[in-house]
Formats: C-alpha cells, structure tokens, sequence
C-alpha cells in the first residue's frame, strides 16, 4: 500500500469503527471487476494483455483468505463517499498486482483508465452488495435446513414424551414434547423458505448504469453486455434492472430481502427463550429440558449449569433486528440519485448474516445434545391439572372448577380424586384422562358416548355435595 495511495488516506482519515470493509463484500468487488474487465476485453476498449492480467488479479483477490483481506484493505466499514473508497481500494490491488505480473510483457496497468474502465462506484459497490447477499442467503439457507432436520427428528423423538402445556407461563391443557419441537421446526421451515425467496429480490443489478443509472461515461455495447459477463462468472442468475437509474438510488430490494433476518431473528429468539424456561431450575422450576454442560456456569456456585448458547443467541438476535432497522433508516435517507450511506447499509447486511448463520449453527449443535428429563415431564402431569379439560365435554366450565378446587384441596390429582370418591372407576378415569386422549384432535365422542351419562350424573351429585359442603374443598 502507498503512502499516497487513495487507499491509505482511506485508511487513514476514516479510523473511527473497530470495524474494517467486509472481505466478503472485497470478493464480490473483485467479481464486478472481473465481469467489467472480459466484457472490456471483449469489446477492445481494454487490450489482451490488460485484460488478461486484471482476470487473473480478479481471481487472486477472491481467492485469499479473510485475513490477508483485512491486511490488503485496512479501511473502515463507515466511510463518506457512498463506497467509494472501497471501490478505489481494490481498483489500486488489482492495478498494482496485475501491473506487477503484465511488467514483463511492457504493460502498465492503471487504476482508474484499465481495472475503473466504464464503471463507477455507484454501480459497481451496489451490484457487489448483491452478489454477496446471495451467498450470503444460499449459506444461511443450508443452516436453517440442517436446523430444521435437527428440530424435526426432536419432533419424532418425543412424541411420546406427554407434558403440560403452557400458556402465559402457567400449566394448561397436555401437550407432548414432540410437539414442542415442532412448534420450533415449522417456523424454521418458513425462515429457510424465505432464504431462497430472498434471492429472488435481489437478482436486479444496475452494473453498466455508471454514477447515476445513464451508463454516461461508458460505451452502449458494454453498457447491455457488463452484465452477461457477469452472469457467466457467477453460479446464480442476476439481470440488468428495467432502470438502472432507479436501481442505482434505491435501496427497497435489499430492505425487503432482509426481511428473512427479521424473521428468522424472531424465531431464534422465541426457541432460545423456550430453551431456557423449559431448562430452568432445574430442580426449583419446570425443568424439563435437560441441556447440556458446555463451560463453568458460575465462578463461585459449583456445578451450576447455564443456558449459556441460548443466552448467546438471543443477544445476537437481538443485535440482527437492531441492525435490520438500521438498514431501513440508512435506506430511507438516500436523496436524489444516489444513496449515500452504501457503507453502513453494506457493514450491517454483512454482519446480520453473518451472525444468523452462525447462530443457526450453534443452535443445531446445542439442540442436538438437548433431552427431555422424562420423569420431570411425568411429575408435571401428575401434579397439576392439565387433564381436567377431559371433564368439559360432560359438565359445565364452573363446575369443573369446583372440582379442581376440591382437589387440590386434598392434594390430589383430579382422577384420584374422582376414584377414591367412588365418582367414576379406575379404569373409566384411565381411559378418560388418559394424557393420550388429550393430545389427539379433538375429543373421542364414541367414549363419551359410552360412559358420559353415568358419569355426568355422578359428577352432578358430588358437585351438589361440594356446593352444600364447601368445608369439603379443603
């Protein structure tokens, strides 16, 4: 890097982030570059041996690793001039490697006349931004499918596993533990659903449009091929925008493809939260979820266990949907012809998706190593009173709760309660509160049918008894 290079004042004069230009975002420029320099070659505004050397600068750039990125292009991911310094960066690399290897044929290769030819940086950065979103999303698509396939087999697993349902943190009716997980499944379903939906927003390039959507500057052959070049490097389909002036100013494609982060932030954040109240305790509280001992869970309280990746997913859902906002605010203020704020659009798409994937990934590894604590599901059951929905089919909503009142004022369960009465036989109560019964679509009205008269009429006598006795309730 010169000392007078575009790409050291950069550096230089924009040091205010901890945070330098995506490497990511460094390869797709390199792509641009690449699709710009054939179609150049192609049309014999740039020679053969031009040519040839910025492909091959092209291809070594998107061939090193993140780190030897960041040292080559040590530039801020918050800077003035809509990307522009980004852009000027990598046209100095590309200049500066493929002049180092073309010397030996007397060739010079220029920053701005050969690696810049016909472009501008509000073509070239917004086209890069696209390419890396898409892989971006084909990456978070294949996590969110292994997540899926890791919630679904839960979901088979523990069917079997019957437990207390839950609605505003208080026990309600039976539910099993495979279908808790399907809860979690069906929303992750969607989200990778919407990472390939996602890609679709964001196959519109204004590559070719140069500084404001006119292609001013640059010839029409290459203004109506750039992108075919392109698509032929590249292994998804992107297309010319009908407007490269209005692709060129506005921001709402993106916007709306990062919907899928939004969404997908949402539903990480509702599992790890799931995760953590169901694994609480785990003695003092509801504990039905045994997780896993990953790291100490306290400096001083030994053997403590912690919900520690869930804890973590949660702050970096938390983060993406910050993040997701910033982006529409930063889409929101471009004026006129451009958009100014590239750069901070272009930092948080990277970081958000980045994370996401991440975090998707932590969590398969984590809920592959979470179980169901079978006896606690058990006791659940047995200590509350989820089962006393089987009576509402034969007596009204008050009078099962007089029962259920009753009940717990013995320290009962309800069908215990019901068999020690004589209120109904044991096999009658095993077969109508059987949990099994509970969790089926709707209610088995051949058994109601079967023993409703009688027992409603029994139901009705203690209920009487109850009313005239309520010293009977405790």
């Amino acid at each position: 890097m010169k000392e007078n290079s575009h790409t050291a004042v950069a550096a230089t004069l924009y040091s205010i982030s901890p945070y330098t230009v995506s490497p990511r975002l460094i390869r797709a420029v390199a792509t641009v570059k690449e699709a710009a320099a054939r179609c150049n070659g192609r049309l014999g505004y740039l020679g053969p041996v031009e040519t040839e050397h910025l492909v091959l600068a092209c291809k070594e750039l998107r061939a090193k690793d993140d780190e030897a990125i960041a040292r080559a292009f040590p530039i801020d991911a918050y800077q003035g001039g809509a990307g522009t310094s980004t852009n000027m960066a990598v046209n100095e690399w590309l200049a500066s490697t493929a002049s180092a290897t073309a010397g030996e044929d007397g060739v010079t290769v220029d920053a701005l006349d050969h690696a810049n030819a016909h472009q501008s940086t509000n073509d070239v950065m917004p086209t890069a931004l696209r390419l890396m979103m898409h892989d971006h999303l084909v990456e978070l698509e294949h996590e969110t499918e292994a997540l899926q396939n890791a919630l679904q087999s839960g979901e088979e697993e523990y069917e079997d596993v019957l437990k207390p349902a839950r609605t505003q943190l208080r026990e309600a009716l039976v539910t099993t533990m495979g279908r808790q997980y399907a809860t979690w499944s069906h929303a992750i379903g969607r989200d990778r659903w919407r990472c390939f939906k996602a890609r679709e927003r964001i196959r519109e390039v204004n590559l070719g449009g140069t500084a404001i959507g006119t292609g001013a500057g640059a010839p029409r052959s290459y203004v109506l091929t750039v992108v075919q070049e392109l698509q032929r490097i590249v292994d998804h389909p992107v297309c010319r925008a009908e407007h490269l002036g209005e692709a060129t100013s506005n921001y709402d494609q993106v916007v709306e493809a990062m919907d899928v982060g939004r969404t997908l932030a949402v539903s990480l954040r509702r599992i790890a939260s799931d995760i953590r109240l169901l694994s609480s305790g785990p003695h003092t509280a509801i504990g039905e979820l045994k997780i896993p001992s990953l790291i100490e869970g306290s400096s001083i309280m030994a053997g403590k266990v912690n919900p520690v990746v869930p804890e973590a997913i949660i702050q970096i859902s938390e983060r993406v949907l910050s993040n997701i906002d910033l982006i529409s605010r930063f889409a929101s203020q471009g004026e006129m012809e451009l958009n100014a704020f590239f750069p901070g659009i272009a930092h948080a798409v990277d970081e958000s998706l980045v994370m996401l994937r991440r975090a998707v990934s932590s969590l398969r590894g984590y809920i592959e190593r979470v179980e169901p604590d079978r006896s606690r599901c058990e006791r659940g059951l047995r200590d509350g009173y989820s089962t006393a929905v089987a009576l509402l089919p034969l007596i009204t909503y008050r009078e099962v709760n007089l029962l259920v009142d009753a009940a717990r004022g013995q320290s009962l369960t309800l069908d215990r309660y019901l068999v020690d009465r004589g209120i109904v036989e044991r096999e009658e109560a095993e077969e109508l509160f059987h949990p099994r019964n509970l969790v089926s679509l709707g209610y088995n009205e051949s058994l109601y049918a079967e023993i409703g008269s009688r027992i409603t009429t029994a139901l009705r006598e203690h209920i009487a008894h109850l009313s005239d006795h309520p010293e009977d309730h405790r």
